[in-house]
């Protein structure tokens, strides 16, 4: 009897292991934070990161409209901080994608600042169907962050932003 419920919760471990995926933040100044990310219900998502010092920062992402997330990004870090090619036709459900000779007809294209210089590139840049989410992370020693998130359906990744309450800017790859 104990293999059996040794079994079933090394299951329910591996299974939500799985349901989790990295994220990885750097600063401009070369700090490497590294954590997960995992989707809730009804299009939103929880994220932890672990600070150099130690800190849990922890929080939700809820969907925003890409006009709302672009509006509030430029706001936030400059009106060159980001940039989007392909039409936004998400409200429509890409309705012409079949007719106009593929789904890759109406892909949209999100390009970001980058400041993983391991990667080589200032820029990055995320393909799909694409979702726009922001969030608000807090530590357990009161830190704040704000978060920006695109991420493709089509992929699973993304790329994003985030801001601290000293001022302090991450770009994100996950």
């Amino acid at each position: 009897m104990d293999l059996v419920k040794f079994a079933i919760a090394v299951s329910v471990f591996v299974l939500s292991a799985a349901c989790a995926h990295r994220m990885t933040m750097y600063s401009l100044d070369g700090e490497r934070l590294d954590g997960r990310w995992r989707f809730a219900r009804e299009g939103t998502g929880l994220i932890q990161i672990i600070a150099l010092d130690g800190e849990v920062l922890v929080g939700a992402f809820k969907p925003v409209t890409r006009r709302n997330f672009f509006d509030h990004y430029q706001n936030t870090f400059g009106g060159s901080s980001i940039d989007a090619d392909g039409p936004d036709l998400s409200a429509f459900g890409h309705v012409f994608g079949g007719l106009l000779g593929g789904s890759s007809t109406l892909v949209d294209v999100a390009y970001g600042e980058n400041y993983n210089k391991s990667s080589g590139d200032s820029v990055q840049a995320v393909k799909g169907p694409l979702l726009y989410w922001t969030a608000s992370l807090q530590g357990d020693r009161r830190t704040i962050m704000q978060c920006f998130l695109i991420g493709s359906s089509s992929t699973g990744h993304g790329l994003g932003r985030c801001k601290g309450r000293t001022g302090k800017e991450y770009t994100v790859e996950f």
